[in-house]
């Protein structure tokens, strides 16, 4: 019985808010068409211009390399990485992830010291695989470690790169 009480009130109280009266609402209006004209500028008009015809038949197309590569049927013949050999600890992080902290030499030849994102330390020398990219350690000295990395290339075969890890202070 409230709930209709109140539905039946709150009607009632929304009715005596709606008027009829739009005078205003006209007068509004019949200034605004009196102060605007309505006239609107003509379309300039455009001059036909003649297409323009673009031959660049003899020029080089720039999305081609700049040295015509012939590409044969015959084996490639390029470096690459060596599929069959185990992979070591330090392949599973990037370059940039792994750390030289130092340097230890024994009589067996010098040693870099890297420490992985683990936190882990290991032991590199010359020979030894780092890094995502195929990286063999070719040199440890005592500021940093030099690898070559075989990186994909663009013809299909593979590419080496030099990097080096420095000592981190």
């Amino acid at each position: 019985m409230k709930k209709i009480l109140i539905l039946v009130a709150s009607i009632l109280g929304l009715s005596g808010c709606v008027s009829n009266d739009m005078s205003d609402l006209q007068a509004y209006i019949k200034s605004t068409k009196a102060t605007y004209k309505g006239k609107v500028k003509p379309l300039p008009e455009f001059k036909h211009q003649p297409p323009y015809v673009y031959a660049a038949a003899d020029i080089r197309d720039p999305f081609k390399p700049v040295v015509d590569i012939e590409v044969t049927g015959g084996a490639y013949n390029g470096p690459r990485p060596d599929e069959n050999r185990p992979r070591e600890p330090l392949e599973e992080f990037s370059l940039d992830s792994l750390k030289m902290v130092g340097t230890l030499a024994q009589k067996d030849g010098e040693w870099a010291l890297i420490k992985d994102p683990d936190g882990l330390l290991h032991r590199v020398a010359v020979g030894h695989y780092m890094g995502k990219n195929y990286g063999r350690v070719v040199s440890v000295d005592e500021e940093k470690v030099a690898l070559v990395e075989l990186v994909p290339d663009v013809n299909g075969g593979w590419t080496e790169r030099n990097a080096a890890i420095a000592l981190s202070e």
